[in-house]
């Protein structure tokens, strides 16, 4: 049986699939959206963590071809979709950890393949460095313990000029524009479709709360740059991946601002069993830059494992 916690669901029907959205309660208290793509025949499930800004919708088209082998569960962070912003700004590292695993704990499922874009993949290593049995298999897209300045300060600069509130979705959609030079505009309109809540005044708030971006660096540091987010974490996150007891597929953008080639083939040397797939046209937002291509390598790596 698959267990549904308690919670608000919608339900959206397409063709023959059910999409459920739901909410859990982390160990603190808040209120965390996920979105469920079920298949009665697995008692195995896909989890997808998004990146920095983004939310659950930018996996719906990968969800919905997953689903035909596993269920999948995407997962919206604290202050990121329809999850509840943390009036702490708790937003670090291992508190996502913990959100995360009380998501898990919460379902029935008896295998898990993960799979984490950016602060995703991160978050996903972090977790397996503490519970290295948990995880079928690991999917790290585009980050590394290791990450190149320029593109973690174009990320954190972005974050920080975006607009608070936007006219309108069009409005949006042509900021984005702006950010994801490679993007395809469908996959960038699907963004901007979910990015925003109309508030009363008519006016659309970005979902995401601006304290992430200042509580994702280091609150006490002076410096506002990338070493603020990299060195912290840096020997922990190798260390995790020299102990991963799981097959790992690293994914890179070929453009990418963010992971390097070289970084990407030492993290395949690290992991025990590792593949490197590189996405052509695609820069750090993969899955939206080169969707298909993207979309095919997933699939064929889950479903070989």
């Amino acid at each position: 049986m698959l267990a549904k916690p308690a919670g608000k669901v919608n339900q959206s029907y397409s063709m023959s699939d059910i999409v459920e959205d739901l909410f859990y309660q982390t160990e603190d208290g808040l209120s965390c959206h996920y979105r469920l793509w079920p298949n009665r025949q697995s008692n195995s499930c896909c989890l997808l963590l998004h990146g920095f800004t983004n939310d659950a919708h930018i996996w719906d088209d990968t969800a919905a071809k997953l689903q035909a082998m596993h269920n999948v569960i995407a997962l919206d962070f604290r202050g990121h979709g329809d999850s509840a912003w943390d009036p702490r700004a708790r937003y670090t590292h291992p508190q996502l950890v913990a959100d995360t695993r009380q998501l898990i704990k919460q379902q029935t499922f008896d295998r898990w393949h993960i799979i984490g874009h950016s602060l995703g993949a991160r978050v996903a290593m972090l977790m397996l460095a503490e519970q290295p049995d948990m995880a079928a298999s690991l999917t790290m897209i585009d980050t590394g313990p290791e990450v190149r300045a320029v593109g973690v300060n174009k990320v954190r600069k972005d974050a920080e000029n975006m607009p608070r509130e936007f006219a309108s979705v069009d409005a949006y959609f042509e900021f984005l524009s702006g950010i994801y030079w490679l993007a395809e505009p469908e996959k960038l309109r699907q963004i901007a479709r979910h990015g925003l809540r109309q508030e009363d005044n008519g006016r659309w708030l970005c979902k995401t709360d601006p304290a992430f971006t200042a509580a994702l660096w280091k609150p006490q540091s002076q410096q506002g740059n990338s070493d603020d987010l990299r060195y912290p974490m840096q020997d922990q996150l190798w260390q995790a991946l020299g102990h991963l007891r799981c097959p790992a597929l690293v994914m890179r953008g070929q453009a990418s601002a963010i992971l390097s080639a070289q970084v990407a083939q030492r993290m395949v040397e690290t992991i025990p069993e590792a593949d490197l797939i590189t996405i052509n046209r695609a820069g750090h937002a993969v899955m939206v830059d080169n969707p298909a291509e993207f979309d095919r390598a997933v699939v064929d790596f889950i479903r070989e494992v």
